[in-house]
């Protein structure tokens, strides 16, 4: 398992981009829960965040595309508005241990 951080690097009700070896990810934080996904837009098969920053709504949950607008529910990754409507994020599974991120 590749330790990735500190469930207090990152902020609440937001996401960031981190890459991990060849892989970019998308780290949500929303009321103190994570999710990770694959930073891919199915959409547009490109990152979700291609001009920086969180691509989390101000309550964190939605995760919105900036190249489309497409909307995704942090949650669960899945797309509730825009043009990739009914597809989803692609989960990444990960252990949470004394507040240490592990990619499994």
């Amino acid at each position: 398992m590749s330790r990735i951080g500190h469930i207090d690097d990152f902020e609440d009700d937001s996401s960031a981009s981190i890459q991990v070896d060849y892989l970019s990810l998308l780290v949500v934080k929303k009321a103190g829960e994570l999710f990770l996904y694959e930073n891919r837009c199915p959409h547009a098969d490109d990152t979700l965040d291609p001009m920086g920053g969180s691509v989390a709504s101000a309550d964190a949950m939605l995760v919105v595309c900036q190249r489309h607008g497409a909307e995704f529910l942090s949650h669960n990754g899945e797309c509730v508005a825009g043009p990739c409507l009914g597809e989803s994020l692609r989960p990444v599974p990960f252990t949470l241990a004394n507040g240490d991120i592990y990619l499994d």
